[in-house]
């Protein structure tokens, strides 16, 4: 975008104001810090309204002490049942299961099965001549009829490493319906996948993740998509978002927050600030009490204690205080009480 298209005032989320120079001079430290890390950059654009929107990955830690709920797989891991077919009585072998667990990349848990699922299947043979069945020496299944283009091809898989060979595998053409399924695929949270044993667990605290947002999501939208993302099935109220300092500061994002702009603002580092996911109910931590987090024990005890004394001093004075009121207005009304009464006859 043009950077002289900007207007002289950018409104940076919660009511705060920058300057184009401010901005510009912010957007690019951040992205210099990051210039090893190219998907993590930020990016920005000036709308018709004239207000600046900028997008880019945002780091959330896991920090949620109650355990979360995973949903139930969705369409592509779920399989109708199917009733187990006895063999083909001419063939001994019997044919392959179709039940299949989930694997890390989502499409195959045996990959040495690839080449029997890319062949078409077997075309029956009409007419079969009498006689005992006629088997394969190799695989002692029925023969089949050969294809010079699918033997060639079969052996180019053959040839091909398992990783290669799922590439080569995922990139033929896809369906619209196909691509939008790879789309919402399941992600795991640090290598867990969902599974009906262990559909209910806590992330370790601290475990780092990425979501891509806008400066004009608020911090709602953040949780949900966070939530979408990995297809945990607790309500989002469950979980808010906090600020945690490098000084101990914790303070909770209102719900009109914007994410985005509060770590462009802090920038990039998570030395500096780190955003966590926690349940809602997490006490926040105010910078004064956060400068007294890292001291050790006995300066603490110290501190306390010297607390302690002013607290006792305060009260005291205020004692006095009102037991001098008191006095000045017990004197008053006993001055009033014994002055004589003057009756006239």
């Amino acid at each position: 975008m043009n950077e002289a298209a900007l207007l002289p005032v950018i409104k940076a989320g919660n009511g705060r104001t920058l300057s184009r120079a401010e901005f510009l001079s912010l957007f690019n430290t951040y992205n210099c810090f990051l210039k090893d890390q190219t998907q993590l950059r930020l990016t920005y654009a000036q709308e018709a309204d004239g207000t600046v929107v900028v997008e880019g990955m945002l780091n959330i830690c896991w920090g949620v002490r109650r355990p979360i709920r995973l949903k139930i797989q969705d369409d592509k891991q779920m399989f109708p049942f199917v009733p187990k077919t006895s063999p083909d009585p001419t063939s001994p072998v019997s044919p392959l299961e179709s039940k299949r667990g989930m694997s890390r990349w989502g499409e195959y848990v045996d990959l040495h099965q690839i080449d029997e699922m890319v062949e078409t299947p077997q075309e029956t043979i009409k007419n079969p001549l009498p006689g005992p069945p006629v088997y394969e020496t190799s695989t002692l299944r029925p023969p089949k009829q050969k294809n010079p283009e699918q033997e060639a091809e079969s052996n180019l898989f053959r040839c091909m490493s398992d990783a290669s060979l799922v590439k080569r595998r995922r990139s033929t053409g896809k369906s619209a319906a196909q691509r939008e399924k790879e789309r919402q695929h399941r992600f795991s949270i640090n290598g867990h996948f969902y599974n009906y044993k262990t559909s209910i667990f806590t992330p370790c605290f601290g475990t780092p993740t990425k979501v891509r947002i806008s400066s004009r999501m608020t911090t709602n939208q953040v949780i949900e998509q966070l939530l979408h993302k990995f297809k945990i099935q607790n309500d989002p109220q469950e979980f808010a978002l906090y600020c945690l300092h490098q000084s101990g500061e914790k303070r909770k994002l209102s719900n009109t927050d914007q994410p985005l702009w509060e770590r462009t603002l802090q920038g990039p580092s998570d030395d500096i600030m780190k955003i966590f996911l926690m349940d809602a109910d997490e006490e926040e931590v105010s910078d004064d009490v956060a400068q007294y987090l890292n001291l050790e024990l006995p300066i603490l005890e110290k501190v306390l204690q010297k607390l302690k004394d002013e607290e006792n001093r305060e009260i005291q004075t205020i004692e006095n205080k009102y037991k001098h009121q008191k006095r000045v207005l017990s004197n008053m009304l006993n001055c009033k009480m014994s002055r004589p009464i003057e009756t006239s006859v």
